[in-house]
């Protein structure tokens, strides 16, 4: 089945990681800023649509802990405290991940929409000190990252039918098999309580009660990046403490700098048909053609005097494929959605 391989495809897709621990961590643990030789980067895969907060674990018991026990627990500058999940945050070009977004929005944001072949692997810093609470929700760890995670499915329940009926009716056997089939990347656990809170949608279907109401979006479009952005970039590369820390940060520099703070993100419930077309037609034919494209979309969210030109010089990115404005959304919500059940859409200039 097409749609079958489709929703395979996307929900397999991973993003090759490069760890490395943040000189001030390692001197405060192990009174080194380089750790022993076999440790100093650490790799894995990160599921596209799983979250950060659900590798911790991994990167703890096969790279940090280890470090650690060889250094005596934890070796000279007083780091002998034990590193708890909540404590563990990561960094990308000096900018603190959002450990609530899916993996793959949050490469979208700070890598693929910059043009070119991307970053792989991806060179992420690993923090277990000073935890920036001023600019990340406190307290990262499995448990919140659960119940974050249900609280985005609510939500997008309640925009697709107008209730959250369909997720608070689950039985909670379903409800920890959809949340371990997220943290375990397990396609049949997840999918087969999807299935329950997000039948596939059917165009055709004659009682409306049997369409979504909504598709739930949201839209996620940098401003342009300052000058001081590159200065700071250029200052980290030079304070760099080793030579394998510096050749990551100048890899980062080599782009221009996409800061986090300054994405614009609207969401919005987008209407299966768009605005002023007629939703009585029957015919396959004549709804497909009124159908709410990406293109419709953006305009709904973003007020832009010219938005057909605007989109025009843009690209839009879902599950890191570009997109081409005149898909429309229904498709893309039985396709390519994440795991919250939302589409996730990172708008960017167009390359070259």
């Amino acid at each position: 089945m097409e749609q079958q391989t489709t929703l395979r495809t996307a929900w397999g897709g991973v993003i090759p990681v490069e760890l490395r621990l943040a000189a001030a961590d390692a001197i405060e643990l192990l009174a080194s800023a380089v750790l022993p030789e076999p440790f100093q980067t650490f790799y894995m895969l990160v599921p596209r649509v799983s979250y950060l907060p659900f590798a911790i674990s991994r990167i703890r018991e096969q790279w940090l802990d280890p470090v650690l026990a060889l250094a005596g627990g934890g070796g000279g500058g007083g780091g002998g405290a034990p590193i708890k999940d909540s404590d563990v945050w990561f960094e990308y070009g000096g900018q603190a991940l959002r450990w609530h977004y899916p993996a793959g929005l949050l490469y979208d944001m700070l890598v693929g929409g910059r043009g070119g072949a991307g970053e792989l692997p991806w060179a992420l810093t690993v923090h277990v000190r000073r935890f920036p609470a001023d600019r990340l929700i406190p307290a990262p760890g499995v448990q919140a990252m659960r119940d974050m995670f249900m609280a985005m499915v609510k939500e997008a329940d309640f925009i697709r039918n107008g209730s959250t009926k369909r997720v608070m009716d689950l039985a909670k056997s379903d409800q920890m098999q959809l949340l371990d089939g997220v943290q375990t990347h397990s396609f049949e656990k997840y999918f087969a309580i999807h299935a329950i809170i997000a039948p596939p949608h059917d165009a055709r279907a004659k009682p409306k009660s049997a369409q979504p109401k909504a598709i739930p979006v949201r839209f996620y479009m940098p401003a342009a990046a300052a000058a001081d952005d590159a200065a700071a970039a250029a200052a980290a590369v030079k304070d760099a403490p080793d030579a394998g820390a510096r050749q990551q940060q100048q890899q980062q520099q080599q782009q221009p700098v996409v800061d986090m703070a300054r994405f614009h993100v609207s969401q919005l419930p987008v209407p299966l048909v768009r605005p002023g077309a007629s939703s009585s037609s029957s015919s396959s034919s004549s709804s497909s053609s009124e159908q709410t494209t990406v293109a419709d979309a953006f305009r709904l969210c973003y007020e832009i005097a010219d938005g057909s030109a605007f989109v025009a010089s843009c690209v839009c990115l879902c599950q890191g494929v570009s997109v081409p404005w005149e898909t429309p959304v229904a498709w893309l919500a039985e396709n390519l959605f994440y795991a919250d059940c939302f589409l996730h859409l990172v708008v960017a200039a167009a390359s070259g």
